[in-house]
């Protein structure tokens, strides 16, 4: 063997050794790569990004974005078996019944179809029969591999789907992949040949004011014919948005909407939102109405949320969701202004989930506030939802946060959890404050010594407590719009424990109008129990 294969042997021998040294190290000592989830196998074939010809032009307009796009829009049709009483039209008010025997008027015409209610129990009894209850909605082909994205509340308790495609073909009971209520993204499979696919954009790249198309294919089965391929134009109105039509019934879903101005109609849910490129940015899921008709409010899951909950789907079967442990708030301008924020931005740790919360484990504390994770910002809850949900139990991630006890900016590396492991957290309850004059933030308070024994069982605090209670307050004070309930205790103010109102008036002493102060409150909630919240508060003007 020559000396210098001799040497280049020895050189490749070495660096294995090294390489396997170096995993092995890391294995050890924890250090698990910080970085965004991603996974070559779990890819069902998304397309990403349009050609660079695709971009729309003023010249362009919009017709030929939509005739792109339409061909990967479907219809979905769905199907199922309702128990359903008294089906029939009946022109009586609500809750109004004709007496026995009664018969319409001679001359009166009533509707096709209408059968007067039935007159006894047994009658009714028989009325309740199965009936089939079909309803559409939208979606979108995302891959070569029939994968159709749409949304959850679309095909939620259907018992059958079919699919429409563009140019008219209609495929029979469609496979249903998997669909997560928390984020309101369900997937569909046809087996097809010969589709049109989508490209796939980013809507966290996607800035607000930007020119988007919402596309659906409602197909209502009604005369003079279904209706396809509706598109309408808009801007992208806000981003983050949260609108509690998730969360008010799961406190784990997340909301990170795309707000648009772009009508989203009855049976449009489910369909793309796309940017001027033709690129798919947003499912297609809500409109914000207080008549139920369209307001100018439209809302889309951003598809890198979808993407990422596609891929569990895909993979799992399942959406597979980590977790650090915590109960959060939005930070306020308030906050900001407390822990020296350049905006109001990131997420306020209240509490943790458990004692043994990832969080916890991780050193942080109650009253710091998360600014980013591995390394890219966060606007508020919604947006640490998100970028967490893109890391897989087990990984660990680096968490940027201001510490309430030094207003410093710190990292922490949190270890994630499975939410199956994690309990919900609950979500605290409020009353209306009394309207009272008080101190300088607009609270009447007392402490042990003060309050009567008889109010103990009221406010579930016990003999001897430490810090001050509220009792009353101004509704328009700086505490006031918390509104807090009374028997909410003040634990500490900037980190400065409270034993009593001594300690409360010589820390309010040296505060004026603008002054900035975090407050740890520990909170009355409706069902009895207490649990502890960091606020922040700015002293007005008196």
């Amino acid at each position: 063997m020559s000396d210098s294969l001799r040497t280049r042997l020895n050189l490749l021998i070495a660096t294995a050794i090294a390489f396997a040294f170096g995993v092995g190290l890391a294995s050890v000592l924890d250090l698990t790569p910080v970085s965004i989830a991603a996974d070559s196998n779990r890819d069902p074939g998304w397309v990403i990004g349009a050609p660079a010809s695709a971009e729309m032009t003023m010249e362009s307009g919009f017709a030929n974005v939509a005739q792109r796009v339409a061909p990967a829009v479907v219809t979905i049709y769905l199907t199922a078996e309702r128990e359903t009483s008294f089906p029939n039209a009946s022109p009586f008010p609500p809750g109004f019944e004709p007496p026995p025997g009664f018969e319409p008027p001679p001359g009166l015409e009533l509707p096709p179809g209408f059968e007067l209610p039935p007159d006894s129990e047994q009658d009714r009894e028989e009325e309740r029969r199965p009936r089939t209850v079909e309803w559409s909605g939208s979606g979108f082909i995302v891959s070569d591999n029939g994968y159709v994205v749409t949304n959850n509340h679309v095909v939620a308790g259907a018992e059958r789907i079919d699919i429409e495609l563009h140019d008219g073909r209609v495929f029979d009971d469609v496979e249903l992949v998997g669909r997560d209520p928390q984020t309101d993204v369900a997937l569909l499979r046809l087996q097809v040949d010969d589709i049109a696919v989508l490209p796939i954009g980013s809507s966290d790249e996607t800035a607000v004011g930007e020119w988007v198309l919402a596309i659906g294919s409602p197909g209502f089965r009604t005369a003079p014919g279904p209706l396809l391929s509706s598109v309408t134009a808009g801007i992208v109105s806000a981003k983050g948005r949260n609108i509690s039509i998730l969360r008010d019934r799961n406190p784990l879903a997340i909301e990170d909407f795309i707000q648009t101005d772009a009508v989203i109609n009855r049976g449009n849910s489910g369909g793309p939102l796309v940017n001027a490129a033709g690129e798919v940015i947003g499912i297609n899921t809500a409109i914000l109405s207080t008549t139920g008709s369209y307001q100018g409010y439209g809302f889309a899951v951003p598809i890198e949320l979808a993407r990422e909950v596609v891929d569990d789907l895909i993979e799992f079967g399942e959406v597979r969701r980590a977790l650090i442990g915590v109960s959060i708030t939005d930070v306020d301008a308030a906050d900001a202004a407390f822990y020296g924020l350049e905006r109001v931005e990131g997420a306020k740790i209240q509490t943790f989930s458990f004692d043994n919360s990832p969080a916890r484990l991780a050193g942080l504390e109650g009253g710091d506030v998360i600014v980013g994770v591995a390394g890219q910002p966060v606007s508020g809850v919604s947006e640490l939802q998100r970028r967490i949900r893109a890391f897989e139990p087990g990984e660990t991630v680096a968490l940027d946060i201001v510490r309430r006890s030094t207003l410093e900016r710190d990292r922490a590396r949190v270890r994630l959890i499975s939410a199956d492991d994690d309990s919900p957290p609950r979500v605290a309850a409020r009353s209306e404050t009394p309207e009272a004059t008080g101190d300088v933030l607009g609270l009447e308070v007392s402490d042990d010594a003060e309050v009567e024994p008889r109010e103990y069982a009221p406010y579930r605090i016990e003999p001897g407590f430490k810090g001050v209670v509220i009792t009353g307050g101004d509704s328009r004070g700086a505490v006031g719009r918390l509104r807090l309930p009374e028997g909410t205790l003040i634990l500490d103010i900037n980190g400065e424990e409270i034993q009593g109102r001594a300690d409360y008036e010589r820390i309010l002493s040296a505060l004026g109008p603008g002054d900035a102060l975090s407050v740890q409150f520990n909170v009355l909630l409706l069902d009895g129990s207490r649990r502890n919240m960091f606020r922040s508060v700015v002293i007005p003007e008196r």
